[in-house]
């Protein structure tokens, strides 16, 4: 089975959306298609997008919405310690815990709307690929394009 990590865009479009792609790798990982790869630096982070006025009131989340959402990744997903050092994007070091996780959760992939991640295109072997493109990775067959 595929061991994922998304990174905070993915999960939160996916959550906000009832469409499109990230949507679609969520469902996939709902029906245990894939193995998605936490840790807490990724959960804060999660956690504090959730909250932006931009998208709670926009979205109508509430608190408890936002708890479930947490919930499921903290009870779901292969948490990772977050301990390893690894400095590989200077440019925003906020997005090694992506990263991180990956290495320490032994990912095969790192999902990313993010081009400091994805100008990467891997780290040590872990591939780092756009929401579309992952969608593509788990549904080779279907050649529709997914944008």
């Amino acid at each position: 089975m595929l061991r994922v990590v998304l990174d905070t865009n993915v999960i939160v479009s996916g959550v906000i959306a009832d469409q499109g792609v990230p949507f679609q790798i969520l469902k996939s990982w709902e029906k245990g298609e894939l193995v998605v790869i936490v840790s807490e630096p990724i959960l804060q982070e999660v956690d504090q997008v959730l909250r932006y006025p931009r998208i709670k009131d926009k979205r109508h989340l509430t608190e408890r919405d936002i708890r479930n959402v947490l919930r499921s990744l903290r009870r779901n997903g292969l948490s990772t310690p977050a301990e390893t050092g690894i400095e590989a994007i200077p440019e925003d070091p906020e997005d090694n815990k992506f990263i991180i996780a990956a290495v320490e959760g032994e990912a095969d992939y790192i999902v990313s709307g993010n081009s400091h991640l994805r100008d990467l295109k891997s780290y040590r072997g872990i591939k780092i690929v756009s929401p579309s493109e992952f969608v593509w990775i788990l549904n080779p067959k279907d050649e529709r394009r997914r944008d």
